[in-house]
C-alpha cells in the first residue's frame, strides 16, 4: 500500500471555475466574511486577546472553540489564492496577530486552558481537545505556507511542534488526543518541512492508540474529569466500565474489525493511519484499514456518503442500522470520510476509494452548505417532516469552517501527480499546472460536472513530453467514452482509470463522455428503514423529493417501478401516484383509501434541498 502520487495543491491550481468555482467565489465574497463576523461576535477572537493579556477568566464558548478560528484561516489560505478579497485578507491578518500574541513562550496555546483551567494543561487529553486544536493550527500554517499568500503562521506552528516533540512520545506523555487530528497535522508538517521526527510521532500515536493500559482510562479516574465533563466522560464508558470506543481507544487499529464510536474522530484517525501505512509499508495496518473501510462503505454508510447514524454518540451503532429521519450524518463526518478515502487512494492508487469520496463530496458534504455559503446544516437526515432548517452558525461551529476548508482545497480531492503521471480522479473545471518528468505540463479541464457528465481535458506543454494521463471512470457510468481525436493509441485500464501513457505534443484534447442516466437503487434487506423503498441517483448525484406542504409531502407518494425516470436539466422526474389512507375527520379510524391518479414528481439533488426554507423531503421513496 504505497504510491508516490501527490494531491494537487495551491501551487498546482491556476483557476477553478464551473460548479466548484461558484462555491469558491461565494466563499470569497460572502461566506468567509460571514464566518469571520461570527467568530468575532461569539467571542472566539476575544478569547485570544484575553489570553494574550495573560489574564485569567472571561473565556467564552466550547472548550475547543480555538479550532474554529484555525480552520477558518486554513480556508482563507486556499480561497484567497484564487479570489483575492482585501477585507478578508485584513481579517486573516487580525486572526494571525491574535493567535501569535496568545501563544506562550514555550509554544503552548489553548485559550480555554490558559483562561479557565490552567491546571488541566495536558492533563485532560480525553476531553479538552488541546492537541485537536493544535493540529488545526498546524494545518492552517501549512496551508498558508503552501499558498501564494503573504500571511504566515509557521513561526507559531514550529513552536507548537517543538513543544509536542519535547513533551509527547515514548517515555514522555505517551498518548494522543481524545479527538484525533494532530496525527494528520504532524504528517502534513513533516511533508512540508522534511522533519521526519514529526511523522514518526504521528505513527507512534496512531499505532499505540487502543493499547492497554489505556492512558485515557487512567486520566478519567481523576475526579476533575467526571466533575467538569460528566457527559463526555460517560460516552467513554459502557456498563460502568471504561470502553474507549467513543474515542477509538477500545482496540489498536490492527485489531479492529468494525468502525466504532464518534464518526468524525474515527475517520480522522483512519485518514492519518492511511498516511502512515503508505509511507511505512506496514502491511498489517493496510489490511486493517481496508477491513474497516469495507465495513464502513458496505454496512455503515448512507447512500449520500453520510456516516454516523446516531446523535447520542455522534457516531455508529451496528451494521445496517441506517435510519433516515433520525440520521445524524454530521457534515464534518462526511468531510472526514472524504479525507480518509482520499488518503486510502493516495496510499494505494486504487480509484475504488474515490467512488466514496465523490459520493460524499456531491451529497453528504455539500448538503451541509447553502449556495451562498452563509447557512449550514450540522446534521443531514435523509427524511424530513418539514422541521429541519439551515442555520447561520452554531454554538458548536465545527462544520462551517470545515466545509469552507474542504471546498477551498477541492483540487486535493480531484487531481494528483507523480514523477511520470497526472491523475484526474474527479472532474473539476479549471486550469492546473504540474511538473512531470522535469517539465511543466498544463491541464485545462472544461466541464459542468456533476451537473453534466461531459468534459474536455486539454494537455498543454511547451515541448513534447511523455507521461501517463489517467482519467477515472466512475462506477455509476456504464458506457463511458474517452477519446483523443487524431490518435490511434488505445488507452489501458488500471485500477478504475483509463490510462493514456504516451508522448504528448504541445496541445492535445481528450473528450470525455460519462452519460448520466437516472438509476434506481435499493438497499440491503437488513436496512429495515428502506424496505420497499427506492432511491434515485443521476451520475454522482443522489436525488430527493421535496415539498413545502404536508398535503403533497413525498411521504404520500408511491413511485411506479414500471415507468422509466425522465432526465431533466439537473432534475429527474419519476412517475407514481399519491396514496393517502384517510380516517375521515378523526385522528384514527377505519381506513379509506384515496388511490390517487398517476402523476410525475420532480426530484432535485439532495445537496440542494431546503436551500432557503425547511421542506418535507425524502431520499428513499415508497415504490410498487
Amino acid at each position: 500500500m504505497q504510491t508516490s502520487i501527490r494531491a494537487a495543491g495551491s501551487q498546482n491550481v491556476r483557476s477553478i471555475g464551473g460548479f466548484w468555482g461558484r462555491y469558491l467565489k461565494a466563499l470569497s465574497e460572502k461566506g468567509l466574511m460571514h464566518q469571520w463576523n461570527q467568530i468575532v461576535s461569539t467571542g472566539r477572537l476575544e478569547n485570544f486577546h484575553l489570553a494574550a493579556a495573560r489574564g485569567k477568566g472571561g473565556y467564552t464558548g466550547y472548550r475547543f472553540n480555538d479550532s474554529d478560528v484555525y480552520k477558518w484561516l486554513e480556508a482563507c489560505a486556499y480561497v484567497l489564492d484564487l479570489h483575492p478579497n482585501p477585507e478578508l485578507d485584513q481579517a486573516a491578518s487580525m486572526a494571525i496577530e491574535a493567535i501569535s500574541a496568545a501563544q506562550l513562550e514555550d509554544g503552548y496555546i489553548n485559550t480555554f486552558v490558559q483562561l479557565h483551567v490552567e491546571e488541566l494543561r495536558f492533563k485532560s487529553l480525553a476531553h479538552v481537545h488541546e492537541l485537536y486544536c493544535l493540529g488545526h493550527l498546524i494545518e492552517a500554517a501549512v496551508a498558508l505556507e503552501q499558498s501564494r499568500s503573504k500571511h504566515s503562521l509557521m513561526a507559531v506552528a514550529t513552536k507548537v511542534v517543538d513543544l509536542l516533540l519535547r513533551d509527547f512520545g515514548p517515555g514522555k506523555l505517551d498518548t494522543s488526543d481524545g479527538h484525533p487530528e494532530i496525527e494528520l497535522a504532524l504528517h502534513r508538517f513533516a511533508r512540508l518541512t522534511g522533519r521526519e521526527e514529526c511523522a514518526a510521532l504521528a505513527d507512534h500515536m496512531i499505532l499505540s492508540r487502543g493499547s492497554r493500559p489505556s492512558y485515557f482510562a487512567e486520566e478519567l479516574k481523576d475526579e476533575i474529569n467526571p466533575r467538569l465533563f460528566p457527559a463526555a466522560t460517560a460516552l467513554y464508558m459502557k456498563d460502568g466500565e471504561y470502553s474507549g470506543a467513543y474515542g477509538q481507544d477500545h482496540l489498536p487499529i490492527k485489531e479492529q474489525t468494525a468502525i466504532e464510536g464518534h464518526s468524525v474522530r474515527a475517520a480522522y484517525l483512519y485518514a492519518a493511519a492511511a498516511i502512515t501505512a503508505g509511507r511505512t509499508g506496514d502491511a498489517g495496518l493496510s489490511e486493517a484499514l481496508e477491513r474497516l473501510w469495507e465495513n464502513t462503505a458496505d454496512r455503515r454508510m448512507y447512500i449520500t456518503g453520510g456516516i454516523g447514524s446516531s446523535g447520542d454518540n455522534e457516531g455508529f451503532t451496528s451494521d445496517y442500522d441506517l435510519p433516515n429521519e433520525s440520521a445524524y450524518c454530521e457534515s464534518c463526518a462526511s468531510i472526514a470520510l472524504a479525507m480518509w478515502g482520499r488518503r486510502m487512494f493516495e496510499a494505494s492508487g486504487d480509484g475504488a476509494y474515490l467512488e466514496v469520496v465523490e459520493k460524499a463530496l456531491f451529497n453528504g458534504i455539500l448538503s451541509g452548505l447553502s449556495h451562498d455559503t452563509c447557512s449550514f446544516f450540522y446534521d443531514n437526515p435523509l427524511d424530513s417532516r418539514g422541521n429541519h432548517a439551515r442555520k447561520a452558525w452554531f454554538g458548536c461551529a465545527c462544520c462551517p469552517p470545515n466545509l469552507a476548508r474542504l471546498i477551498g482545497s477541492i483540487s486535493r480531492y480531484a487531481l494528483w501527480s507523480s514523477e511520470d503521471s497526472v491523475s484526474v480522479g474527479i472532474l473539476v473545471d479549471g486550469q492546473f499546472e504540474f511538473e512531470v518528468n522535469g517539465k511543466r505540463v498544463g491541464l485545462k479541464i472544461e466541464t459542468a460536472y456533476p451537473e453534466a457528465g461531459t468534459a474536455k481535458i486539454t494537455v498543454e506543454c511547451a515541448s513534447p513530453i511523455k507521461f501517463a494521463l489517467k482519467v477515472r471512470i466512475p462506477d455509476w457510468c456504464e458506457e463511458a467514452t474517452i477519446e483523443l481525436p487524431g490518435s490511434t493509441e488505445p488507452a489501458d485500464y488500471e485500477l478504475g482509470f483509463a490510462v493514456f501513457d504516451r508522448r504528448w505534443d504541445k496541445s492535445e484534447t481528450l473528450v470525455v463522455e460519462f452519460p448520466m442516466t437516472p438509476k434506481l437503487n435499493v438497499a440491503h434487506p437488513n436496512v429495515l428503514s428502506n424496505a420497499g423503498r427506492v432511491a434515485v441517483t443521476m451520475g454522482p448525484n443522489v436525488m430527493c423529493a421535496v415539498s413545502k406542504k404536508i398535503a403533497d409531502a413525498p411521504h404520500h407518494f408511491v413511485m411506479s417501478l414500471d415507468a422509466e425516470p425522465i432526465l431533466h436539466p439537473n432534475k429527474v422526474e419519476v412517475v407514481g401516484r399519491t396514496v393517502q389512507w384517510s380516517a375521515g375527520e378523526s385522528l384514527y379510524g377505519e381506513p379509506e383509501l384515496d388511490g390517487g391518479v398517476e402523476e410525475g414528481k420532480m426530484l432535485i439533488p439532495y445537496r440542494d434541498w431546503a436551500e432557503k426554507a425547511p421542506a418535507y423531503m425524502q431520499v428513499w421513496l415508497r415504490a410498487e
